[in-house]
């Protein structure tokens, strides 16, 4: 493909300068200044604009001259000028320019738009059918660094625990918790606000830990299906369970979760069956 791409120049004013005298017919103002504006254009379309340049031209004999020949007297009478009738630069030397900056931020606009709605979109078919999701989402909202022993007596022991065991890298002291039991089920909820001490690939440690610490604590021996959740600042960053896992230490799919609730309810259809009856 071939490009076409370049310099241009174009003339966007003409001025009289006065108090000045051509050195070739020795005229007294006799001058016309005409000011070119040169651009960087891509396909003939202008892009960027680049800088203006001047050209002198003698009235009465005709005789031109570049800016680097004008005389010290030029140069004063078009300083003047300019700061009285400056000659300024057209906007569409730089309409490619505008187009792009804009072009750019509408798509930057866009994409942070979808992000965000993206992000805060639930899907449509586990909203309306899984209410397993409200009660997940209902427990991680229980987490916290206040513990009752009468209903948390399962998060206080681990939470000794990991006092003891993680020396470095995390403040345990800020360390959240929530668990809950159903029949042979534990579901164990910690929040870390702080992981900048840990590589995310090394983030899964902590994992092991609660599970060492779960099997050291007799009185779940038959607790065997256990359901582990990192919560972060901002999203879910370790799930393991039973069955699956989630270990990047980044980003964690928090519905994997969904299975301690029980088995995924079946939502029948409420549009009545229509029934074509024949008559007798």
């Amino acid at each position: 493909m071939i490009f076409f791409f370049g310099t241009r120049a174009s003339k966007i004013k003409d001025r009289k300068i006065s108090r000045t005298t051509c050195s070739y017919c020795e005229t007294k103002d006799s001058f016309i200044v005409s000011t070119f504006s040169k651009y960087f254009h891509f396909f003939w379309i202008p892009i960027i604009p680049l800088f203006k340049t001047n050209v002198a031209e003698c009235s009465h004999c005709k005789k031109t001259y570049a800016q680097h020949q004008f005389t010290p007297e030029m140069k004063a009478a078009l300083h003047k000028e300019n700061e009285i009738n400056p000659a300024k630069r057209p906007i569409w030397q730089g309409i490619g320019c505008i187009l792009l900056v804009g072009f750019f931020l509408l798509t930057f606009g866009l994409s942070l738009i979808g992000v965000y709605y993206g992000s805060n979109k639930k899907p449509k078919n586990l909203t309306n059918k899984d209410p397993r999701m409200e009660l997940l989402e209902n427990d991680i909202k229980k987490i916290s660094p206040v513990l009752k022993g009468d209903k948390d007596s399962v998060s206080i022991a681990l939470k000794d625990c990991i006092d003891y065991d993680i020396q470095s890298g995390i403040d345990t002291d800020k360390i959240e918790y929530f668990s809950v039991i159903q029949e042979n089920r534990i579901l164990v909820l910690l929040g870390i606000k702080d992981l900048k001490g840990i590589k995310p690939s090394e983030r899964k440690v902590i994992i092991d830990v609660v599970e060492d610490c779960l099997s050291a604590m007799p009185y779940l021996d038959g607790v065997h299906q256990r359901y582990i959740s990192i919560e972060g600042k901002w999203n879910t960053v370790l799930v393991k369970t039973p069955t699956d896992e989630d270990l990047g230490g980044r980003f964690a799919d928090k519905y994997k979760l969904l299975p301690f609730y029980g088995e995924k309810p079946v939502v029948k259809d409420s549009i009545p069956t229509k029934v074509d009856t024949i008559p007798m």
